[in-house]
């Protein structure tokens, strides 16, 4: 009776899919945060191709009752962002103007549309931003934001600013009281 159930659940959901046309072949989708393109579709199941060129086979019933995103389904224009954090000593209008030229000569990007330069926050050991250049492949996404991380490093480096790591600054007090116990 459950089989049944599931086996009726896919072949409905497979109906509505073939209707709606909300996901079709070919289609660039994330599902349970996989990236995939969609290579047929069933009425019973979708057999989509992952980005490490595994097959693998999802109910129609996930693709209709859960939350998935489709990169192409009215045009294929998604965000690639990279994340950066400086050090604190940082001119940080310089940081921004670099960051800038750096999301510009990402040969992947939108040229229509500028990169956007966000302060995030004041981290622990760095001020940390984010890069954002618009794409038009969402199957090519990390090579757009391989080359966008080598692009804001490159463009750091050669304008001298300092990519901030995690620090822990030790002091030691000279007064301090002798720890109970400690042997001399």
């Amino acid at each position: 009776g459950f089989a049944m159930q599931n086996i009726l659940q896919n072949f409905v959901s497979g109906v509505i899919l073939l209707a709606e046309r909300s996901i079709t072949e070919s289609d660039i989708l994330q599902v349970d945060g996989r990236i995939v393109r969609v290579m047929r579709m069933g009425t019973r199941a979708t057999v989509a191709r992952t980005r490490d060129d595994e097959e693998i086979i999802i109910p129609n019933s996930l693709l209709v009752q859960s939350s998935v995103t489709n990169y192409t389904l009215g045009d294929s224009l998604f965000r690639i962002r990279a994340a950066v954090g400086v050090a604190y000593g940082s001119n940080m209008d310089r940081v921004r103007e670099v960051l800038l030229e750096a999301g510009k000569s990402v040969p992947d990007r939108v040229e229509e549309k500028d990169p956007v330069v966000l302060l995030l926050q004041f981290g622990n050991s760095s001020v940390d931003f984010e890069v954002s250049v618009w794409a038009t492949d969402p199957w090519l996404a990390r090579v757009t934001k391989s080359h966008l991380n080598f692009a804001i490093w490159n463009h750091l480096k050669a304008a001298g600013i300092t990519i901030a790591f995690p620090q822990l600054d030790v002091h030691f007090d000279k007064e301090a009281p002798e720890v109970a116990g400690s042997n001399q």
